[in-house]
């Protein structure tokens, strides 16, 4: 834009005349292209930054769009590509010795800098020549080195006091250049430079040769790190990326001034982007770079279609981003991803499911999911008669075909395919064929060709002994020795190593302290822990259950977890947006200003992989522990660990179902879960070890006699015959268990028994400070001496085992408390003073 503020044209000719046609084109197509892209191109695009006459971009650091920013020192005006401090900065502070905070607030950054968009002028008072050595301009520099020469050691700034300024110095003929030209060849150092290797690459070289027009126009000027140039470029390719980058603006996507430099790079040898070979577009070193040549071809190879008349949604592979597809954070996708369509038989079902993505907007996520179902259902209907091409003709038989294709559907790889996944993908079948049906896509189509009630995919039994894939206990125990490797090798944002170190080791604590989901763990907030009466709990958002501000008892361990994090998070360079959040994200860009689920999964996993050894639960045929399957250890496994964990421990069913803040009891009894076949397994094992109220051995017979003659009472198992036939409902004593002779504790029953004795203790602290008559706290007294008799008589026999017998002892107690909790927990005792067959209630 000229100062005036009228639009200057591009001054790039329509092509050079040295410029070939590109590749697979004609001359008038490659004329017709470059017509085409200098129509669609703005010209006023981004006015105060864009300089279309030379090619130029200088970025604005107000601009949202722009990624350049400030340097975070407050006396540093120096510009930087990410947000924090500059090169020269992070420097100073490496070698400073004080905090990040403190630096940022007093560091004065050296006089006489190279400042990103302006070069430093003479020392010289009024002097406008740009400096080039002891901040002096050429001219006043060699006039210091002959004073130094006479009188060695005098003083710069006495000198300078001395001197007059020169008249400022002819810029450097190559356009936007802003250093001062020399007396050789008219240019600044820098392109006199590259224009003498110019010279010698074409084998000719004289003094008197000036630099030709055509060589001036293709060089870009000397480049600050807010500033990139297109003039390298060929002129096609020039309009091309011009085109690909006000599109990328279009979309809401900053414009990296760094990225696009070396993007230019590594196109300027190509005539055209959009008719590279794909060689061009492998993949190189860094994300970004290779992220945006790979959008620049994208976009430039779409418009070219465009250009010829083809039309987008007819080729075999859709590109999501061009259909409008959204992403993840709710905004246009800005990833490339392609869809092939090219397997789907019937041009009306690839024609619904095109319609459906452009109409509709799905997610990437979606599409992904409508791809896969249309495809299933493509290739049911190829085997019915017709191959289900002309869809006038399609019944209800043939919807039964599709049905059933997806009632045998499995995975990609062939394994088999869950049937919650399987009734996700016919649903949206179902969700694409009813909507192109309302839409009026499908008039020609028989009205048979529908859903039916029947049309369900039947839900597998939930595996016994099994909720989900939980990680083993003992395999948890074996990854916390592996903490320090959390986040190793894993770039997020500008955080350092140590600090993505830092973040990965809160989440895994997190996600194997707390149960919660991984979404879950990466919104929390940073005030997430509340402190009330010396409990702490954790704040959050149970998003699947459309359920905020739930509470969850954590231990201290938990808050110290999160205590170290925040610590950490104090000397990290937030990204925008994200200060509300315990984790932030990785980059500026997204609606979702937190870590991304995706994000915590990745963490995991590449942790995970990189323990060294990870042994499993189950033994090889040499009596050795086998290595655990690694791809079993995921965020959401460790949300099972937590469930099952309590579940084990015999945590009745209502206290697991509000941990885990589920709505229902029935999926919280899937932990609960133990086949008939294992628990008559722990019965036939504890049988053998029951005991009497004095801890003498009193093991019954068989594994029927213990279910049979016995019932479980909150302590241990009671054989008196009228309790028995009571359900455990009529003790005739009121459940003080020690003192009877139908007592029959076992092993299973000794933390039920500990934690009796410490209600006991509380109990007879209570009737002493009421003042209760002496035969109360005698009572008491004697209630804890008989339990604690038997507890410790208990722990002797455990320990006295061997160790073979005491696993599987403790792994029998293990499931007969599952299987007590389950049933409703431990049976509640009965408060004195009423009938006993009123009181308590089985388990």
């Amino acid at each position: 834009m000229s100062a005036s503020g009228n639009v200057v044209p591009l001054r790039w000719p329509a092509r050079d005349a040295g410029d070939a046609v590109p590749e697979g084109m004609s001359p008038e197509e490659a004329s017709g292209w470059t017509a085409w892209l200098v129509e669609h191109i703005d010209p006023a695009w981004r006015p105060g930054e864009w300089e279309p006459g030379i090619g130029l971009f200088t970025g604005d650091v107000d601009h949202p769009g722009t990624a350049v920013y400030r340097c975070g020192t407050a006396a540093c005006d120096a510009l930087t590509a990410t947000r924090g401090l500059c090169s020269a900065c992070r420097k100073a502070l490496r070698a400073g010795g004080v905090g990040a905070k403190e630096f940022k607030a007093t560091h004065i950054p050296e006089r006489n800098r190279r400042i990103a968009g302006r070069l430093p002028c003479c020392r010289v008072g009024g002097c406008p020549r740009e400096a080039v050595l002891w901040g002096l301009c050429l001219a006043h520099s060699s006039l210091r080195r002959e004073d130094l020469m006479r009188e060695p050691g005098s003083e710069l700034e006495a000198w300078l006091a001395r001197q007059t300024p020169y008249g400022p110095s002819a810029v450097c003929t190559v356009p936007g250049c802003r250093y001062d030209g020399r007396a050789t060849f008219g240019l600044c150092a820098l392109h006199a430079r590259r224009w003498r290797q110019h010279l010698a690459q074409s084998r000719r070289y004289a003094p008197e040769d000036l630099p030709t027009p055509g060589w001036l126009e293709r060089q870009a000027p000397f480049l600050n790190i807010h500033q990139f140039s297109l003039a390298p470029l060929h002129s096609v390719a020039r309009l091309e990326v011009l085109y690909a980058l006000q599109r990328r603006d279009a979309r809401g996507q900053k414009i990296e001034p760094l990225a696009v430099r070396q993007v230019v790079v590594h196109l300027a040898a190509a005539e055209s982007v959009a008719a590279a070979p794909a060689g061009w577009f492998a993949r190189r070193s860094q994300a970004n770079v290779d992220a945006l040549v790979r959008e620049t071809h994208r976009v430039v190879a779409g418009a070219l279609d465009r250009f010829r008349g083809v039309d987008p949604t007819t080729r075999p592979v859709l590109d999501l981003a061009e259909l409008g597809v959204r992403g993840v954070s709710g905004g246009p996708t800005h990833r490339p991803g392609d869809l092939d369509v090219s397997e789907i038989g019937q041009p009306w079902l690839r024609a619904i499911l095109v319609g459906w993505i452009t109409e509709t907007k799905p997610t990437t996520a979606e599409v992904r999911r409508a791809g896969r179902a249309v495809l299933a259902a493509s290739r049911a209907l190829e085997l019915r008669p017709g191959g289900g091409a002309d869809m006038a003709a399609l019944g209800f038989a043939d919807m039964n075909a599709v049905v059933d294709t997806f009632r045998q559907l499995h995975k990609l790889d062939g394994d088999p395919m869950s049937s919650t996944a399987r009734g996700a993908l016919l649903s949206f079948f179902f969700k694409v064929l009813d909507y192109s049906r309302a839409a009026g896509h499908l008039d020609g189509m028989s009205a048979s060709f529908a859903r039916h009630s029947s049309h369900t995919v039947k839900r597998d039994d939930v595996p016994e002994d099994e909720a989900g894939k939980a990680v083993p206990e003992s395999v948890i125990t074996q990854l916390d020795d592996y903490t320090h490797l959390l986040g190793a090798g894993i770039t997020h944002g500008r955080m350092t190593g140590l600090q993505v170190s830092a973040m990965a080791r809160a989440v895994y604590e997190l996600l194997r302290d707390t149960g919660r989901r991984p979404y879950e763990i990466a919104q929390l907030r940073v005030g997430c822990l509340e402190h009330d009466g010396g409990d702490w709990s954790l704040v959050w958002d149970n998003n699947k259950g459309r359920r905020g501000g739930r509470r969850l008892p954590v231990t201290s361990e938990t808050v110290s977890s999160v205590g170290a994090w925040l610590a950490v998070r104090e000397t990290v360079d937030l990204p925008s947006g994200s200060a509300p959040f315990l984790f932030p994200p990785a980059s500026e860009r997204g609606v979702v200003r937190h870590l991304g689920s995706d994000q915590v999964w990745a963490i995991i996993r590449s942790w995970a992989d990189a323990v060294p050894v990870l042994l499993g639960e189950e033994f090889g045929p040499d009596g050795e522990r086998v290595a655990f399957e690694r791809s079993l250890i995921f965020p959401y496994a460790f949300r099972h660990s937590f469930a099952q964990r309590y579940a084990d421990a015999g945590v009745p069913i209502d206290v697991l179902r509000d941990l885990m803040d589920h709505r229902s009891s029935d999926t919280t009894a899937r932990y609960y879960k133990v086949t008939l076949k294992r628990k008559r397994e722990a019965v036939d094992v504890m049988r053998l070890h029951t005991v009497d109220r004095a801890g003498r051995p009193a093991p019954m017979a068989s594994a029927t006699a213990y279910e049979a003659r016995s019932v479980t009472v909150p302590f241990g198992n009671c054989t008196e015959p009228s309790n028995v036939k009571a359900g455990g409902k009529a003790c005739p004593i009121r459940f003080q268990c020690a003192a009877c002779p139908s007592y029959r504790p076992d092993p299973s029953f000794l933390p039920a028994i500990e934690d009796h004795v410490r209600s006991l203790k509380t109990d007879r602290e209570y009737a002493e400070m009421m003042e209760a008559d002496a035969f109360v706290v005698r009572n008491l007294d004697d209630q804890i001496g008989a339990f604690r008799k038997v507890g410790d008589t208990m722990r002797e026999l455990v320990e006295a085992m061997g160790e073979d017998e005491r696993g599987r002892v403790e792994e029998a107690a293990v499931l007969l408390r599952k299987v007590r909790a389950a049933a409703g927990g431990a049976v509640p005792l009965p408060m004195p003073g009423f009938p006993a067959r009123r009181e308590g209630t089985g388990a």
